[in-house]
């Protein structure tokens, strides 16, 4: 969990100040990191991590979705 959220925190944050872009590799490591969110989210069990990983999931999302064309 802790590498999960610091893959997708850095992600976002190079998104952040590189003006709304990513790299190719970037763009598929914060895919990656929604999926696995995916999986993860159900199995957590305490109410803060649950509400925190959702969070970090949707800020995840609406990054990816300004990535729509790249792969």
């Amino acid at each position: 969990m802790v590498l999960l959220d610091a893959d997708t925190a850095g992600c976002v944050l190079t998104w952040l100040n590189n003006g709304g872009t990513l790299d190719p590799r970037r763009t598929r490591v914060l895919r990656s990191c929604i999926e696995e969110l995916d999986r993860v989210i159900p199995e957590i069990t305490e109410s803060a991590g649950i509400q925190y990983c959702q969070r970090l999931r949707q800020l995840a999302l609406l990054v990816s979705a300004t990535l729509s064309g790249a792969t």
